[in-house]
């Protein structure tokens, strides 16, 4: 009965799923960054990243059918996409190469990580939150490494502090608009007014509680 789904089922349940949404969507496996534009203030969160929280959002959807622990599952969900980011077997390349990230590239990950935790909310646990602040420190010392001069000081890239990803996932936030899911408030859609309360929360100091990923400072970040 579903009213007894076993723990170990759930987990496999939530594996699934991770594989599934992700290979649809956001697929780090396979992705690659190391597009060569320039990071600009109109930058924002990929499509890929947008699509796999809207399949969160339509798994949420199908949880209400179903005698589920809802929070749990999708907890669980985001807990399996980020193990699976942070597997080691993920950071090689065929032939034992380390993965490697441009400076836009680098960017592009860790603001859609930033914008994943800001939408999920309190479905991200304390555990998830260190594995996505792991991943973009991996994915900053893997640009850092194959880039020794961006570390060196003059002539390096500028790398963006947590503020600039902070207004990218607000500018962002706002524009999704009530269309979009917000898991962290009791899994309804956001709207309009709950977007420029959640912007204007944004302003704010953060507490202990802020999910979000601080990317390591450089000497040239802003």
């Amino acid at each position: 009965r579903l009213e007894a789904f076993p723990s170990s089922l759930q987990d496999v349940f939530c594996q699934k799923h991770a594989v599934s949404i992700s290979r649809s969507s956001f697929d780090f496996v396979t992705a690659e960054f190391l597009d060569e534009r320039e990071v600009t203030d109109d930058m924002a969160p990929s499509s890929a990243m947008e699509q796999l929280l809207r399949g969160l959002g339509d798994i949420a959807r199908k949880l209400d059918q179903w005698p589920l622990p809802k929070r749990a599952v999708l907890g669980g969900i985001i807990d399996c996409i980020f193990v699976q980011m942070i597997d080691p077997r993920n950071w090689e390349m065929t032939g034992g190469e380390k993965r490697k990230f441009s400076h836009y590239g680098v960017h592009c990950l860790v603001l859609d990580i930033h914008f994943l935790l800001r939408v999920c909310g309190s479905l991200v646990s304390k555990s998830t939150n260190n594995m996505a602040n792991r991943v973009c420190e991996k994915a900053l010392r893997s640009y850092f490494a194959s880039n020794p001069g961006a570390a060196a000081g003059g002539g390096a890239k500028e790398m963006m502090n947590k503020l600039w990803y902070d207004a990218r996932v607000r500018t962002a936030m706002q524009r999704l608009g009530y269309s979009f899911p917000d898991f962290g408030r009791g899994f309804e859609h956001r709207s309009q007014q709950s977007f420029e309360n959640a912007a204007q929360s944004e302003s704010a100091p953060h507490s202990a509680r802020d999910n979000t990923v601080s990317p390591v400072p450089s000497a040239t970040s802003r």
